[in-house]
């Protein structure tokens, strides 16, 4: 039997004076997960916004974006039985005049780092997040 789960990857930014950051963050268990955007699962009859917004807030105790954009159409992969469908959003979090402070990690993360775009870049090991980061860097320019 065939199953097809939906996921958001969420890249969140803060523009601030002079630079943008990106936050990456990674799971639990450290060894198991690269850096990466958030990313949760859209549970049935759930609007993508839904997800994002629970995602971010789960993942970093962020409540509203300043900006929510779609980055990409979505990314489909097949493993065996199983399809993912994979849809990459970005969320600005923090401005010039009111830049983001801490944030509170839910309890499956382990870490979280705001990054330049150059260090985000290399940091991340998907080539569909390192499409959707130069799609964003590209965006605000």
């Amino acid at each position: 039997m065939f199953s097809l789960e939906h996921r958001v990857r969420v890249f969140v930014f803060q523009v601030l004076d002079r630079r943008v950051e990106f936050l990456l963050l990674r799971h639990k268990p450290r060894e198991e997960w690269p850096l990466g955007p958030v990313i949760g699962p859209v549970t049935p009859g759930e609007k993508l916004e839904e997800a994002i917004h629970r995602e971010v807030l789960l993942e970093t105790g962020l409540r509203r974006p300043v900006h929510l954009t779609e980055l990409a159409q979505p990314q489909k992969e097949l493993f065996g039985d199983l399809g993912v469908v994979e849809w990459p959003f970005a969320w600005q979090a923090g401005t010039p005049t009111e830049p983001i402070g801490e944030l509170k990690p839910g309890p499956m993360i382990d870490e979280l780092h705001w990054l330049p775009f150059d260090q985000a870049f290399q940091q991340l090991e998907a080539d569909g997040d390192r499409t959707a980061l130069v799609r964003l860097q590209l965006s605000l320019q």
